[in-house]
């Protein structure tokens, strides 16, 4: 999050090489589901009635589409609460957190499973891409209309 709702990464020329165009994004664009949900953190917080619904991907979803618009990260607390499968917290129980040298601490997160994320950022690259496809194939059809209607 930030202030002003504005982010970005360093692009500057002099520091890429091999730059070429992008391949088409279409079919992948067209391929994506957008999804309306409701977090489960967010239902626990302010209830079923009162959670936001958002709208975006579905990580595993869109990986079968386009696997680089996913990333792993090691669930939180959060993730784990949502859903048991990505580990458990540690307990005073756990050989890991006894001894002189424990290697854990109690309530931090045993990892079972990675979480996944998606990479807005590549996605919003990709439908730029499918964007300047689609003007192209608008302007090309308008030629072709004013053809028709001039003939």
């Amino acid at each position: 999050y930030n202030h002003d709702n504005t982010y970005g990464s360093t692009s500057d020329e002099r520091i890429k090489q091999n730059i070429t165009d992008a391949n088409s994004q279409w079919a992948d664009i067209k391929a994506l589901k957008v999804r309306n949900f409701k977090r489960k953190d967010d239902v626990r917080l302010y209830g079923e009635d009162n959670a936001q619904v958002q709208l975006g991907l579905i990580a595993q979803e869109a990986e079968a589409v386009s696997p680089g618009l996913v990333k792993l990260k090691n669930p939180d607390k959060n993730d784990i609460v949502s859903d048991s499968t990505f580990g458990r917290l540690y307990t005073s129980d756990d050989s890991e957190t006894q001894g002189d040298n424990p290697t854990a601490v109690v309530g931090e997160v045993k990892v079972a499973e990675q979480v996944k994320q998606m990479k807005y950022s590549v996605l919003y690259m990709k439908s730029v891409k499918a964007l300047q496809e689609a003007m192209a194939r608008i302007e090309t059809l308008e030629t072709e209309v004013q053809a028709l209607k001039d003939a």
